[in-house]
């Protein structure tokens, strides 16, 4: 789970490293080639068969509508915010919201993400350098919503016991016909470049059949609400790669609020563990 949780945190980078493109076209255009992807794989394993069933899933449908705002919302972030900034509010806020759905609202909870909301409010003053762009940080917020919708789904496809590569399969294809109206509402001319075309690819590739096939494995072994803290890593990745390689600038209060949400991150992993412990 965590391997695939990094994996995410390359997105914001790969999308500033590209050619300049809308996010809408970006996210479906990312959906498009992930889902002929899956589909190819799932042709050669013979689990196409379940995906008739699996589209009458009410989690799989749901996981779709989310992964559809998230890929939105987030690549909209971006550019706006930054990939620092943009990730650390995205997947920063996700553990509150996913334990605000699961109902994991317990003490040690409430202190760790108070300090982890603390963090972000530094970490965008500092990344921001005192200009702060609201749509943005709204976008940012919104794909938040979207990842906590997302990994709850998710753990109820586990809870179901379904085919995990199928319904994933599933979710994208479904995801992908959403977006379909935006390939052709939206100025896809990057694409005809090889930087739009290596983009496309590495997005669908990496940071999606791979990172979301690695990431919903995990969830068959923590809770939704573990699943969203050990998501926390993707925005340690997203952050350096933003600093080191596109030279973002966070500040000495942007890295202390950076600091505090990976001391609300330890917090809530001890507690998670020893919860465990005492589960067993």
């Amino acid at each position: 789970m965590l391997s695939g949780a990094g994996l995410f945190g390359t997105v914001g980078t790969a999308r500033e490293l590209g050619p300049d493109a809308g996010a809408a076209g970006v996210a479906a255009a990312r959906l498009a080639v992930a889902a002929l992807m899956l589909l190819s794989m799932v042709v050669v394993t013979g689990e196409h068969r379940q995906l008739r069933w699996l589209l009458r899933q009410g989690p799989v449908w749901v996981s779709a509508v989310a992964q559809v705002g998230f890929q939105v919302t987030f690549l909209a972030a971006v550019p706006r915010v930054g990939v620092a900034v943009g990730t650390l509010v995205a997947i920063g806020c996700t553990p509150i919201l996913t334990g605000l759905i699961a109902g994991h609202t317990d003490r040690t909870w409430l202190a760790a993400t108070s300090l982890a909301v603390f963090g972000l409010v530094l970490l965008v003053r500092g990344g921001a350098e005192g200009r702060v762009d609201v749509l943005g940080l709204l976008f940012a917020f919104g794909a938040a919503a979207c990842y906590a919708v997302y990994i709850s789904a998710g753990r109820a496809m586990t809870d179901r016991r379904l085919p995990m590569t199928a319904a994933i399969t599933a979710v994208f294809v479904l995801a992908a016909a959403m977006l379909c109206p935006a390939l052709l509402l939206a100025d896809m001319s990057w694409q005809a470049s090889a930087a739009g075309v290596a983009m496309t690819l590495y997005l669908a590739a990496v940071p999606t059949v791979l990172a979301y096939g690695l990431f919903n494995r995990g969830l068959r072994e923590v809770q939704a609400s573990h699943a969203a803290t050990l998501g926390l890593i993707e925005p340690v990745v997203a952050a350096t790669l933003g600093v080191v390689v596109r030279h973002e600038h966070l500040g000495v209060t942007g890295f202390a609020g950076a600091a505090l949400v990976l001391v609300g991150l330890v917090v809530l992993i001890r507690s998670s563990a020893r919860a465990e412990q005492s589960a067993t």
